[in-house]
């Protein structure tokens, strides 16, 4: 679809996009096909859209990655910066454009998270005192500080992303794209990126361009809104016109804002709504037109009912005051107890980065052995056992995906683990069909999964577990670089895995998903288990949660502020609101 605006002089503009149409090599079809945008100086665009819709693709024709360094075929023009983006180098548009890639691991790789930070400034030969004020400014702007020394490749996968941010914040470009600059972050990081982008984009009058999932954190900084399709652009506006388009929204399934989603059950019921509510505070004052403060009277269903569960018997996994240090002296964890996680749980580890989670993790299938203390898997201590032996009962699914892959197609990436196991190769094969066929990968099943987009390969690496039927499932981070609809897909599988009676463990920073399917909750804080409970429970305790950095799902800060008119205070998914304001509202 074109983009109907006018054709000023290109120097007024930062990013000009004139029919641009990419083809990756070996590839029949388009990437992004017709893009025709323009993005003033100082304008903050942000993009979103189903996983593969073309998005990343579009990010590197940004700095010149494409058609630089990917091979293929381009038609059209792309400017940036004023520089004819054919014409220059990546080295040349490096000046202009800052590029945080969706999977941070691909652009680290010093010793250090300092010399991380410097390398860009040491290239541009700035000035000893002006290199300094660089990275000091960066390693506060992400969190980072006290971690200088550290390697980057041991930092948690959160801390990897915000160290590749900072990386690219201490060069000072004149443009930023930023594709999923917050995917691996906990809530608190999540807010404090956003919040220094807006401190950036005002002082500095940075244009940016960001890619991004988490609607209801980036919109309140756009300027303006383009959603993106099987390549193409599909609508493009203020952010609240575009948010009214509710049937195109709702058809490509994105993770709109709960106050927008609230916003769309009324307008279906026939409620003209002049402005889309966003924020929680607008959401709130939305709400607070409409409900009737006589509905005081006890009409609300008794969501903790829905929390209630059979007793389980059999454990499955405990952690017995578990230690562990990492080669650098790093002490990870500082005696994580975990009494019981039953056979059939589905459970969640939450907890901001660095708090230990993916340690434990990989407790879980012996990849890691404690330097004191006992995990105990099915009754047996993973100290006494192989990863091999280990990778009977427990699958492991790792927060980079790159880490997990090898193998030259899906096919063969998907056939290994079960293959390994000894399983006749007869039912390897319906596996991978059927697991290709749950998580839409059977158009790659061919393909080489390096070539695949970030979301694409994390569904593989949780397809290759789930082949092997493992008694326990420990999915770390599931939703990185997914959009709102296939990361529910992947909950929604290892939902009906865990019916089938699957044990899941799942460690992910997104508190709608953790709330719409974990039964538990163990809450992680500095190498301990601070905390534990249903995520109705575990989202009432606000010491814990600003203890920890974690937020509650917005309906949940939402369903607070209305209390005094009836509007129950442990609401944690939208369709729970939902469910309360059929019961209230004519």
């Amino acid at each position: 679809m074109f983009i109907e605006q006018e054709r000023s002089s290109q120097e007024h503009y930062d990013i000009v996009l004139d029919n641009v149409t990419w083809t990756y090599s070996g590839s029949s079809k388009p990437a992004v096909k017709n893009i025709n945008l323009r993005v003033k100086k100082g304008e903050i665009l942000v993009i979103t859209g189903p996983s593969g819709s073309g998005k990343t693709t579009l990010s590197r024709i940004l700095n010149g990655l494409i058609p630089h360094f990917y091979r293929g075929e381009i038609s059209g023009e792309a400017y940036v910066g004023g520089l004819r983006v054919r014409d220059y180098d990546v080295s040349i548009l490096a000046a202009k454009v800052g590029l945080v890639f969706d999977n941070p691991a691909n652009q680290l790789f010093t010793s250090t998270v300092v010399e991380e930070i410097a390398f860009g400034p040491e290239n541009y030969c700035l000035p000893r005192d002006e290199i300094w004020r660089r990275v000091s400014y960066a390693l506060n702007f992400s969190r980072l500080s006290g971690l200088e020394n550290k390697s980057p490749y041991l930092l948690s996968g959160g801390q990897q992303q915000a160290c590749a941010l900072a990386a690219i914040i201490a060069m000072m470009p004149d443009i930023l794209v930023l594709d999923e600059p917050t995917s691996n972050l906990d809530p608190e990081g999540t807010e404090l990126v956003f919040n220094r982008i807006r401190e950036v984009a005002e002082e500095q009058h940075k244009t940016m361009v960001i890619i991004e999932h988490k609607l209801d954190y980036v919109l309140p900084l756009a300027d303006h809104l383009a959603v993106m399709n099987n390549g193409e652009i599909v609508a493009y506006g203020k952010p609240l016109d575009v948010l009214d388009q509710v049937e195109l929204m709702e058809e490509l399934d994105l993770q709109i804002p709960h106050a927008t989603e609230i916003a769309y059950w009324f307008k279906r019921r026939g409620h003209n709504i002049h402005n889309m509510p966003v924020t929680i505070e607008e959401g709130v004052t939305f709400l607070r037109k409409i409900l009737n403060p006589d509905n005081k009277k006890p009409l609300s269903p008794n969501f903790r009912d829905k929390d209630k569960r059979s007793v389980l018997s059999e454990v499955a996994i405990k952690c017995e005051d578990v230690w562990y240090q990492y080669k650098d002296g790093t002490m990870a964890l500082k005696g994580v107890n975990i009494d019981a996680i039953y056979h059939g749980e589905f459970v969640g580890f939450i907890g901001k980065n660095g708090s230990g989670k993916t340690t434990t993790a990989k407790m879980l299938n012996g990849l890691y052995k404690p330097t004191s203390g006992r995990v105990i898997v099915y009754g047996r201590d993973t100290r006494g056992l192989s990863v091999k032996e280990l990778a009977k009962d427990v699958a492991y699914v790792a927060q980079m995906p790159d880490d997990q892959l090898f193998a030259k197609t899906v096919r063969e990436e998907l056939a290994f683990g079960p293959r390994n196991l000894g399983v006749p190769e007869d039912e390897v094969m319906r596996r991978v069909e059927h697991v290709a066929e749950e998580l839409e990968l059977k158009p790659y099943l061919d393909v080489s999964p390096f070539s695949l987009s970030q979301g694409l390969k994390q569904r593989v690496v949780v397809g290759s577990a789930i082949t092997m039927n493992p008694r326990v499932l420990v999915v770390d981070e599931p939703t990185t670089g997914q959009d709102f609809a296939r990361a529910a897909a992947m909950m929604e599988l290892a939902k009906k895995l865990n019916e089938r009676g699957t044990t899941v463990v799942v460690i992910s920073h997104n508190m709608d998903l953790i709330a719409a399917y974990c039964h538990r909750v163990f809450v992680f804080y500095d190498g301990k288990v601070i905390d534990k409970g249903t995520p109705r429970e575990v989202f009432q305790r606000e010491e814990v949660l600003s203890r920890t950095s974690l937020k509650p799902p917005q309906v949940t800060l939402i369903s607070r502020r209305l209390k005094d008119l009836g509007v129950p205070d442990d609401i944690i998914t939208v369709s729970e609101m939902i469910e309360y304001l059929e019961k209230v509202v004519s």
